[in-house]
């Protein structure tokens, strides 16, 4: 499959779901990276599982991405118990059953964090029950971790990333739209952290001040440019938090949305919208964007908003 972004015309389309897609396709243009799919869809429904399961297949259903026999590595942001803080169990557990549905050999989620902070959500739960595994990365083991040179990297020249990113033959990026301390939105960009060596991850964003968050956010870009790119992007925008993110306890909106794609340029600048800004605004998403990672102007993708009953 290509990684490449496409630019079109946006395409809103509200559809009523009972269950399954439903109504006429509204597009006038034909998607090269979907075959005539949509860049991104969005299901807006109070079920997070169902809302994952029809979004997916707005864009051509779990196949388009997962084959019989494939090992599909996962990443959740998990961050905590506060309500908006860490990616919804029931969209993890749709999204793995759906690789198996498709015939995963196996499906593994990415973490660096200690157990006892999956614990605490109901991630651990779920992933015990939907037969994944976990695949932790230690800090304190230098063999789970590869140094990458970061050649067009703006402040970054270097970046350790865990080694099991890239063992595997699809990568299905899992974050949650929330508001952060430092750069008021966090989505498919910065949970790439969540992959990078957390003593690196320490250097982004030392204050959360001034000229620090701007270079937390170049180094968010940079970081971009050499992990391995997403197959797939599942967001959550089920509960988020609109303040005091990432971690919470914070003020709460219920946009109850699941956003799906493969751009993280496009999913980031929607993902934006939901709280109150726009893409530009936002200093990681214009310099991802300036690297060449995505399209950030919606107005040039065929987005399909499906509303479900």
């Amino acid at each position: 499959m290509s990684k490449s972004s496409i630019t079109r015309r946006t395409f809103i389309a509200g559809t009523a779901v009972a269950g399954a897609l439903a109504g006429p396709a509204l597009k006038t243009l034909a998607s090269t990276r979907f075959g005539g799919y949509p860049d991104l869809a969005a299901a807006n429904g109070a079920n997070a599982a169902n809302n994952t399961r029809i979004a997916i297949e707005a864009i051509g259903g779990m196949g388009q991405f997962v084959s019989e026999g494939q090992i599909v590595n996962i990443l959740p942001n998990a961050q905590g118990a506060h309500p908006g803080s860490s990616t919804n169990p029931d969209i993890v557990k749709a999204v793995a059953e759906m690789c198996k549905e498709a015939g995963a050999k196996e499906v593994r989620w990415l973490t660096w964090l200690p157990e006892r902070v999956w614990e605490r959500t109901r991630l651990k739960a779920n992933q015990e029950g939907s037969g994944t595994v976990i695949v932790m990365a230690s800090p304190d083991n230098e063999d789970d971790w590869k140094a990458l040179d970061v050649p067009h990297g703006m402040v970054l020249k270097q970046i350790k990333v865990m080694k099991a990113l890239f063992e595997c033959d699809v990568f299905i990026n899992m974050p949650i739209v929330k508001d952060h301390a430092g750069s008021r939105f966090t989505g498919s960009l910065k949970n790439y952290m969540g992959t990078s060596f957390p003593g690196d991850n320490r250097t982004f964003h030392p204050t959360f001040e001034g000229e620090d968050v701007v270079h937390m956010e170049k180094c968010i870009a940079d970081l971009n440019t050499v992990v391995l790119p997403p197959d797939l992007i599942v967001m959550d925008a089920m509960e988020i938090l609109t303040t005091n993110g990432p971690f919470g306890p914070g003020e709460i909106a219920k946009p109850q949305k699941v956003v799906v794609g493969t751009d993280r340029v496009a999913i980031d600048s929607f993902g934006a919208t939901l709280l109150g800004l726009t893409g530009p605004e936002v200093t990681m998403i214009q310099k991802a964007h300036e690297h060449g990672l995505g399209e950030i102007d919606l107005n040039k993708l065929e987005i399909k908003e499906i509303q479900v009953s």
